[in-house]
């Protein structure tokens, strides 16, 4: 991770607080997760399950991203050859 990168996740993070129950951040001067507060355990195990898709996808997304990335380096790299 670059310095800017870390910097910016320190100031950022600071504010948040991981909640225990989804595993995903929250501000801290809340008493209670906004995320997953009034979900029942089902719910919960629904939405979580739509989260790691979402994660999933978005992996696949910046995959996609940089095969084309390196395509067109390529092909630029090519174009001045």
């Amino acid at each position: 991770m670059s310095m800017g990168v870390n910097t910016i996740w320190r100031g950022k993070s600071s504010k948040l607080q991981r909640c225990k129950r989804c595993e995903r951040h929250f501000a801290k001067d809340l008493d209670n997760c906004t995320h997953c507060s009034e979900l029942n355990e089902q719910q919960l195990i629904a939405f979580k399950a739509d989260y790691e898709k979402q994660l999933e996808s978005n992996a696949s997304l910046g995959r996609y991203l940089l095969i084309s990335a390196i395509f067109i380096a390529g092909l630029l790299l090519v174009s001045f050859l």
